[in-house]
Order: C-alpha cells, then structure tokens, then sequence
C-alpha cells in the first residue's frame, strides 16, 4: 500500500471522516441535476478555472484528496517529477508564492488569480475527478445554459451546508495533516498546497 492511501486511510479512521465522494456527494449531486437542464461547463471556455476569475485556495486534506484522485501513489519518478515541474511553473507564471498584504489591519494576503493547473482547456475541462474536486470548485456552476461562464456563482447554501455538517471532523484531519508535515498554511492555492504536501510525502 502506498504512503499517501495509508496516510488517507488512517485519517478516515481515526477521525471518523466519510470517504472523498461521500463528503462531496450533495455538490455532485447538485452538479448532475444542473447538468440534467442542460446547464453545464462542457461548452464553457474556463473562466472560472483560469487567470481570469480563478483564485481557489483548498485545505490539506483537499490536497491529499486530489492527490489520490491522480494514483500519485502509483506515479513513475518521472511522471512525480512531470507533474511537481507543472505546479512549479504555475506558481511561478503567476508568482503564487509571493504574498502580497492588503496594508489592513489583521488582514489576510491578498488571493491571486491563476489558471489552475488541471485545467484542460474548453470541453476537456478538469483533469480532476469530481471525487478529488476541491469543494469550492463543485459548488460553483453556471445557472443558465451555454452562456460561456457569464451567470456562474457559488451555491453559498449548499457549500455552508457541506461545511457545518463536516467542520468537526475536517478541522481535526487538517490539524493531524498540518501536524504531520509541518504546514505553515490552513488553506492555500493548489499548486503550492499540492507541492509542499509532495514535498514531504515523496522524500
């Protein structure tokens, strides 16, 4: 068994926290209903996935979660490499890994926007499935048909729904993960969550 299916494994165990899909499921859901009107991304250009309007921040155990969702247990050391040399060119095109502060008092770095990595390009799509999905992404879909990304929003309900009924056992996962790695971060963007965890995974 590899490092980061054991690593998962013993979370979900020891912290009782459902399965990737289970956690996902009502925003999968909502996705497929969506989809059943014929209100879908298949025809969309990406916006909400590129440098235009994408600035998604995930949590350790989403970056886990994406992570077994590629079988990077299963990765060659030059398809590891492959994919680390991808992350690396993203955060460095759009400087991901230089905070810049808004001057405010207890403010937060200011997000950045960039084309996320597993973004395929028109009606590819995500190289994500939609098990390993970060949350945030799956609650965010058009509401009308083929308008290229023009009506898109979060279902704020449904994301605030998913959060309440699984904050518990999430916050002690990415605690014992942050723990584990030594993490200097709650929730970053996802090339630069996605290599500081492979970092210390795959040494």
């Amino acid at each position: 068994m590899g490092k980061l299916k054991t690593l998962l494994e013993d979370i979900y165990i020891s912290y009782e926290l459902l399965s990737s899909h289970d956690r996902r499921a009502a925003l999968i859901n909502e996705m497929q209903l969506l989809e059943g009107k014929t209100i879908h991304c298949f025809t969309c250009p990406g916006t909400c996935c590129t440098g235009q309007a994408n600035s998604m921040q995930i949590t350790p155990i989403e970056a886990l979660e994406i992570l077994k969702g590629l079988e990077a247990d299963s990765f060659s050391e030059d398809d590891r490499e492959k994919l680390k040399n991808t992350l690396k060119n993203t955060v460095a095109k759009y400087r991901l890994n230089v905070e810049i502060y808004t001057g405010k008092r207890n403010s937060q770095t200011l997000r950045k926007n960039y084309t996320c990595p597993f973004f395929n390009n028109g009606s590819l799509g995500c190289g994500l499935s939609r098990s390993s999905k970060p949350y945030g992404c799956l609650g965010f879909n058009p509401k009308q048909e083929k308008d290229n990304g023009q009506s898109c929003s979060s279902n704020l309900d449904l994301l605030s729904e998913r959060e309440k009924k699984f904050k518990t056992t999430e916050d002690m996962a990415n605690q014992e993960i942050s723990r584990q790695f030594n993490l200097p971060w709650d929730k970053q963007n996802i090339p630069q969550a996605l290599l500081d965890i492979m970092d210390r995974l795959y040494t």
